[in-house]
C-alpha cells in the first residue's frame, strides 16, 4: 500500500486552520510531566474473517478496510503541527508522508492464550504515550487467543477526542453488517502546511477577538461569573477521604473485566426510581467498599468522590473530534451496607448536580494546578466513565464485534479508573489499576459485580414491591443474572 500524495497543488482559497484549543495544549502539558493522555478501547473480535490459514491476521485486507473509510476520520491523517513564536497555538495538519502501515499492527498473546494473557499483553501495549511526530493513534490485533477470537486495541490521545467523540470517530471505522461496502473515494492527497502569512493573519485575528472580550463588560461578567461558580462548587465539594486508593501512580497496569446485562440493569434502575448511571455507581461503591473492608480501612459514614465525565457537546459540534467534556464529582457512600438505600441516596445526590453545568477545567487550572498538584491532591478518590455504545453489533474488517470494553485510565494519584461502555445490550466494565498499589483489584471486581446482584435480588423481594410500586415482578427477572460474570486480569 503505498504513502499519500507529497505537496500536491492546491488552488488558492481561504482555509479555516484548526487550533488545539487551551485545554488540550494543557492536555500535552500534563503528559510532558509523566502521565500519557490518551484513551482506548478493547474489543473481541470473531477470528475467521481476519485470519489466514495459518491463523496470521490477512493485514492487507485490515489495512484496506481502514484506508477506505478515512475519509470519514480525516483527523486520523492528521499530525500536530507547532509553529513558531508569535505564530500561535500548535495545529492539526495533514500529514504528507502518511502511511496506514504504521499505524495497525498484531501481536501474539502467549501461551495459554486466555483473557488472563490477554489483558496483560493490552496493559503492557497502553502503557507507553503515542508518538507526537505521527497521528496520534493506533490498533493492535492481538491474536493466539484459545477461543480463536481476536483483540482489538484502538489507542487514541486525547487531543483527538474526548470519549464520545471517540467512539464516533472509531465507529465511523466500523460496519452494521459484516459485507458492506465503503463508497469509491477519489485519492487522497494532503493539504500544505499553512504558510507564515496564513499562521501570522490567523493568530493575529485569534488575539483580536480575545481582546474584544476585554471590550463588552457583559461578556467578560458572564465569564468570571461562571468560573466564580465553579469555583464555589469546588469548595461546596471538599476534600475526599484519605485513602489507600491514593498513592502516587507508576507504569504498570493491570486490568479486570465485569460483564453485565444493559436490559436488566435499565430494569433494576427503573425499579428503584433511579437511572442506569446511579446504578453504575452504586456498583463502583460496592467494589470500593469491599476492597476498603479487606485493607481495614472501611470507616463509619466514609464517604468516597468519584469523577464522573459529562458531555457539553452541542448540536452544532463536530461529535467526532475535540473535547467538549466536563467533570462532575459523584459521591460514594462506601459504608451504607442496604444497597437500594445507596443507589436511592446517589440517585438524589445526582440529580441535585445536574442541575447545574458540570465542572470544566479551565487552561490556567490544568496546566499550574493539576500539573503540580497531581500527585498529591485530594479532591478524588478514583475516576468512573460511562460511556453509551452503539446499540447493535457492529463489524470490524467483516469481524463481528462480539464484545466492547472503554479501557479506564489512571492520573497522578488516583490508582483506579472505572470505565463503562454499553454495547449491544452488553453493559461492560472495565477496572484498571496501578499493578503495584492495587495488587487485589480482584477484590474491587468482585465487590462490584455482587453489588449489580444484590440490587436486584433487592427489586425480587416481596418487601420491595408494593400495589403501584411500578416495579417489575419476580417473574419478569428470570434470565441471565445481571453481574455474574466477572474475567481474568492482567498483571
Amino acid at each position: 500500500m503505498s504513502k499519500a500524495s507529497r505537496g500536491a497543488d492546491h488552488p488558492a482559497r481561504e482555509r479555516r486552520l484548526e487550533r488545539l484549543s487551551p485545554l488540550d495544549v494543557s492536555n500535552l502539558r500534563v503528559e510532558d510531566h509523566g502521565l500519557p493522555m490518551h484513551v482506548a478501547a478493547l474489543a473481541i473480535l470473531e477470528g475467521t474473517p481476519l485470519l489466514d490459514d495459518s491463523g496470521q491476521v490477512r493485514l492487507d485486507a485490515v489495512c484496506e478496510h481502514l484506508e477506505r473509510r478515512l475519509y470519514l476520520a480525516p483527523r486520523l491523517r492528521q499530525v500536530l503541527h507547532r509553529p513558531g513564536f508569535g505564530l500561535g497555538p500548535p495545529l492539526w495538519v495533514d500529514d504528507p508522508s502518511f502511511d496506514i502501515r504504521e499505524h495497525v499492527q498484531t501481536r501474539a498473546i502467549p501461551a495459554p492464550g486466555d483473557e488472563e494473557a490477554l489483558l496483560k499483553g493490552c496493559s503492557e501495549l497502553n502503557e507507553p504515550p503515542l508518538d507526537r511526530s505521527r497521528p496520534l493513534w493506533e490498533v493492535w490485533l492481538l491474536t493466539g487467543l484459545a477461543d480463536g477470537t481476536v483483540g482489538l486495541l484502538v489507542r487514541l490521545h486525547h487531543v483527538v477526542a474526548d470519549g464520545i467523540a471517540a467512539l464516533a470517530l472509531i465507529g465511523a471505522l466500523l460496519d452494521a453488517s459484516p459485507d458492506a461496502q465503503a463508497p469509491v473515494t477519489s485519492p487522497w492527497i494532503s493539504r500544505p502546511i499553512p504558510s507564515t502569512r496564513e499562521l501570522f493573519a490567523d493568530n493575529r485575528a485569534r488575539r483580536a477577538e480575545a481582546v474584544s472580550l476585554l471590550r463588552h463588560p457583559s461578556r467578560m461578567g458572564r465569564r468570571l461569573g461562571w468560573l466564580v461558580g465553579q469555583g464555589r462548587q469546588v469548595l461546596r465539594d471538599g476534600f475526599a477521604p484519605r485513602t489507600s486508593f491514593n498513592r502516587p501512580v507508576g507504569r504498570r497496569r493491570r486490568l479486570v473485566l465485569v460483564r453485565a446485562d444493559l436490559d436488566r440493569a435499565k430494569v433494576v434502575a427503573h425499579g428503584h426510581g433511579a437511572k442506569v448511571n446511579d446504578v453504575v455507581l452504586t456498583a463502583v461503591a460496592g467494589g470500593a467498599q469491599r476492597l476498603l473492608e479487606s485493607r481495614g480501612e472501611l470507616k463509619p459514614g466514609l464517604v468516597l468522590k468519584t469523577t464522573v465525565a459529562a458531555s457539553i457537546r452541542g448540536p452544532a459540534d463536530d461529535p467526532a473530534t475535540g473535547n467538549l467534556v466536563g467533570i462532575m464529582l459523584a459521591p460514594l457512600p462506601v459504608t451504607e451496607a442496604d444497597p437500594v438505600r445507596r443507589l436511592e441516596g446517589i440517585g438524589q445526590a445526582m440529580a441535585k448536580r445536574k442541575r447545574h453545568p458540570p465542572y470544566q477545567p479551565s487552561a490556567r487550572f490544568s496546566q499550574r494546578l493539576w500539573v503540580r498538584a497531581m500527585f498529591h491532591q485530594r479532591l478524588v478518590n478514583l475516576f468512573t466513565s460511562n460511556l453509551p455504545g452503539p446499540p447493535i453489533p457492529l463489524y470490524f474488517a467483516g469481524a463481528r464485534i462480539l464484545q466492547l470494553f472503554q479501557v479506564g485510565v489512571m492520573q497522578g494519584n488516583i490508582t483506579i479508573g472505572v470505565g463503562v461502555l454499553s454495547y449491544a445490550g452488553q453493559l461492560n466494565f472495565d477496572i484498571v489499576g496501578d499493578a503495584d498499589v492495587v495488587p487485589d483489584l480482584d477484590v474491587f471486581a468482585e465487590g462490584l459485580s455482587d453489588a449489580l446482584d444484590q440490587l436486584e435480588v433487592e427489586l425480587q423481594s416481596p418487601t420491595s414491591l408494593g400495589p403501584g410500586s411500578g416495579r417489575e415482578q419476580p417473574g419478569e427477572m428470570e434470565g441471565r443474572p445481571l453481574g455474574p460474570d466477572r474475567s481474568g486480569w492482567g498483571t
